[in-house]
């Protein structure tokens, strides 16, 4: 089994032909993004409306192989404005999203040899699973009765316009007030810090958000956080990371460009 994932793409066209590129070199089972398709710092709304529909076009060219997974930049004109929102086309970008909202998903998960990978935009902390997916309460009524962090991730999923408010959840890391970050907006600081803390209750995960000049990881005995934001640019352009995508190919990891 083949497997791509794409890390934030904002607005960069030439990652949508990257990723036709290496499908034709590797026949992918499936070709993962991991959000933040809209928004850069020197793009404008209209190049966010033609990305997002390049990307939905992909997605329904093949919908089992693609899998689009939803970050703090689409969260942005979902009701929860961030950096970069482009007001002026907020209501086009919008529409977008809402009328074809049931291809996107919040996270995916796949069995890569003998380990289970989670994959979300930012990641998945011990205190967001504390905090948010094992809390019930009465007013999140979509989580009622339910007990266990996973079938709660399965709910949120499955209702995501209803779940949004859970993941605006924002740390000091990333400009926020929250004690930690939810699964759109975590910082790889705090999954740094936490690795070190305490035991993962996810221990396999891949990762974008946070900009990387490589992919890298974050290994322990618990297990490996991989973080692939490698096409992310500075507010001038310039490039952060050196635009490698990660693979599963030949039962292993591999970096490829």
């Amino acid at each position: 089994m083949k497997v791509l994932f794409v890390g934030d793409i904002h607005t960069h066209d030439y990652m949508i032909e990257d990723i036709k590129r290496l499908d034709k070199e590797y026949n992918f089972y499936r070709i993962v993004c991991l959000g933040d398709y809209v928004d850069d710092w020197l793009s404008s709304g209209y190049d966010s409306i033609e990305t997002l529909n390049k990307i939905i076009e992909l997605k329904n060219s093949n919908k089992d192989k693609y899998i689009l997974l939803l970050g703090n930049h689409e969260l942005s004109y979902l009701g929860f404005p961030c950096s970069g929102h482009q007001y002026n086309q907020e209501k086009e970008i919008q529409n977008i999203l809402l009328k074809n909202i049931d291809l996107f998903d919040l996270y995916y998960s796949i069995d890569l040899g003998d380990k289970y990978y989670y994959c979300t935009h930012a990641g998945i902390t011990n205190s967001y699973i504390h905090g948010v997916l094992n809390k019930i309460n009465e007013e999140d009524f979509y989580l009622y009765k339910t007990n266990s962090y996973i079938k709660n991730l399965d709910t949120m999923n499955n209702d995501k316009l209803h779940s949004l408010h859970l993941l605006n959840k924002v740390s000091s890391l990333r400009g926020g007030i929250d004690n930690y970050s939810s699964m759109v907006w975590c910082d790889k600081r705090e999954h740094e810090y936490f690795s070190m803390a305490e035991k993962y209750l996810i221990p396999y995960q891949i990762i974008g958000h946070t900009p990387v000049t490589t992919v890298s990881n974050i290994s322990s005995e618990n297990g490996v956080l991989y973080f692939i934001d490698t096409h992310s640019t500075y507010r001038d352009g310039r490039n952060i990371g050196d635009k490698s995508y990660l693979i599963w190919n030949d039962d292993k990891f591999q970096i490829v460009k």
